[in-house]
């Protein structure tokens, strides 16, 4: 039975063990930025624990980035980290345990969106921690529904910490497309610098996500998404009249295209809607059905293994999410990015699927913008308010799409296409005249001397 502790700590004789000797694991609890998370029990003390295993091959100098702003911070409404061990070719990271999963996941374990008394409550623990984060000049650069855990007591706490970036004196704003493509502000995709204003934008998104269960542009293309949300006007609720007028205003002002008038986390905690916010004891009802269908599912999946035992066929039913499902969508790997002064910033976009959905600019010596793909893995199908984004590869879906709107999708598909390709050429075409034309008055001048 694990035990809850808000003072917990590893002291320096367990961080001089092996991993092993200080924690059972227990079970998988997902994948988050470069590793697979675990629910772990510290042995001594009972405490659950996060536990994230990192292959070591992966880039270590990002996870050792997204290690330090973990430990920079110290605050009840961001996830807590308690240390870090080597074991073999891997390395554990050891965090807060948060026993009710991601907002997502209990929006799809309950196949029901959050109310607003709800979504008002986690909106304000959010605002805190990023209150608290953008005091300290850091933008978490990756806020969504994903991203936000529950404890059980109703408590949010921001998380995953891999695309994290800080800010520096020097730097007043940063300029590397990071975080996820549906949740991205303008100014980020646009690539002409931002700050923690852009937080708040995907903050804005957030909210539309807890109230329709998906982001806006969720159900097209990432990259497509990607053209669109800098200059379409800002999105806002399909049907407000379901809203109340203080949660409709509060999205609008999230969501001001130009960053300079959108208000702070220390604006938005004074919003009227946020003010009357209730305790955080409306949760509750949520996180214990949240919790009651974990352990459904965690039963259901353990009878099903021990049945697969017996007739010999143990890997057609092991699910490689167990109590928070992946989501099967875009993933572009992510890094805690705090880049020197003099880093080149540059375009090459790697998109790989293990089921997070975020979007980084990796650095490189070249210009170009270059497109990487890997395959998805198939998924159950589920609720349809909860449509997961449309990606290459992520094709099981269709199987239970009409006729007719797959002939709707058929139809667009082409034209689509010819937009997109249209956009990027001339995306590449800006890129690369400055390039020619800089090589051309060098010929000149070397001709005229």
């Amino acid at each position: 039975m694990c035990s809850s502790s808000l003072d917990f700590k590893l002291d320096p004789e367990s961080l001089n063990k092996q991993p092993e000797e200080v924690f059972d694991i227990l079970c998988k609890l997902g994948e988050g930025s470069y590793g697979s998370v675990y629910k772990a029990i510290h042995k001594s003390t009972g405490q659950c624990l996060a536990v994230k295993q990192v292959p070591v091959d992966t880039d270590l100098q990002e996870i050792i980035k997204e290690i330090s702003i973990m430990q920079q911070c110290d605050s009840p409404y961001v996830v807590k980290y308690y240390g870090s061990y080597f074991k073999n070719s891997d390395l554990w990271i050891v965090m807060e345990y948060c026993g009710c999963g991601s907002v997502s996941d209990i929006m799809r374990l309950r196949k029901q969106t959050l109310n607003e008394n709800e979504i008002a409550v986690i909106l304000r623990d959010v605002l805190t921690g990023l209150q608290y984060l953008h005091s300290r000049r850091k933008i978490h650069r990756d806020v969504k529904a994903g991203n936000i855990l529950l404890n059980t007591e109703g408590h949010a706490k921001l998380a995953d910490f891999g695309v994290a970036g800080q800010l520096t004196d020097t730097m007043a704003k940063r300029n590397t497309v990071i975080g996820t493509p549906f949740w991205m502000a303008p100014e980020v995709i646009q690539e002409i610098g931002y700050d923690c204003k852009a937080d708040i934008w995907s903050l804005g998104i957030t909210a539309l996500e807890m109230a329709e269960g998906k982001p806006p542009y969720a159900d097209i293309h990432p990259m497509r998404a990607i053209f669109m949300i800098p200059t379409k006007p800002p999105p806002s609720f399909r049907n407000p009249d379901e809203w109340s007028a203080e949660f409709i205003d509060f999205v609008s002002v999230c969501l001001v295209k130009n960053p300079d008038d959108r208000p702070s986390a220390d604006d938005l905690l004074q919003h009227v809607f946020i003010c009357n916010a209730k305790s955080s004891s409306v949760l509750i009802e949520a996180v214990q059905e949240s919790l009651h269908l974990q352990a459904e599912n965690a039963n259901q999946k353990a009878l099903k293994l021990d049945q697969a035992c017996l007739r010999g066929t143990v890997s057609s039913v092991i699910d490689v999410s167990t109590l928070v499902p992946s989501v099967n969508g875009l993933h572009l790997n992510e890094s805690t990015a705090a880049l020197p002064n003099d880093s080149p910033v540059t375009n090459t976009l790697l998109i790989i699927n293990d089921g997070n959905g975020t979007l980084k600019t990796m650095q490189s010596s070249n210009q170009d913008l270059s497109l990487k793909t890997a395959p998805s893995q198939p998924q159950q199908a589920s609720n349809d308010k909860f449509v997961r984004p449309f990606v290459d590869g992520d094709f099981e879906f269709l199987k239970f799409i009409p006729l007719n709107e797959l002939n709707q999708r058929l139809s667009v598909l082409d034209s689509e296409m010819d937009r997109e390709i249209e956009e990027l050429r001339r995306r590449y075409q800006t890129k690369r005249q400055p390039i020619l034309d800089a090589m051309e008055q060098k010929k000149q001048r070397m001709t005229n001397f």
